[in-house]
């Protein structure tokens, strides 16, 4: 059964309809109780498709390793971490070091270092 059809099934349901005959449901319906209809619309609702329950930062990492990414690529910078990238860029690191030490790619150290003003953006027109 195609999501579709689910869907028009629920919605003639919720609806008080027989969804096989077109018929209107009997007021003794378990369909016409105001919990059911609710419960029945709320599904309706709902935002399309099957969400993926998130990745944990130990999967994300996994993924970045096999598929040939820096491991913390696209997790979020924790607070100590930021501190600590920005005290080493300050100490004269190299962006690549930084990259290799963070496990991170050059864009994301560079990135980071915009947010936290300590190096100017590229392409900008002042």
């Amino acid at each position: 059964m195609e999501l579709d059809e689910a869907r028009s099934i629920l919605s003639a349901l919720a609806n008080g309809v027989n969804p096989a005959t077109g018929e209107v449901l009997p007021d003794t319906s378990p369909y016409n109780e105001p919990r059911v209809i609710r419960a029945l619309f709320t599904l309706l609702n709902s935002p399309r498709g099957n969400k993926r329950p998130k990745k944990t930062p130990e999967e994300k990492q996994q993924e970045n390793i096999a598929a040939g990414r820096p491991r913390n690529a696209g997790l979020p910078w924790a607070e100590n971490l930021k501190e600590e990238l920005a005290e080493k860029f300050r100490a004269g690191v190299p962006v690549e070091e930084l990259a290799q030490y963070f496990e991170r790619s050059k864009v994301a150290i560079f990135s980071e270092l915009v947010k936290q003003g300590l190096v100017e953006q590229l392409g900008t027109n002042d």
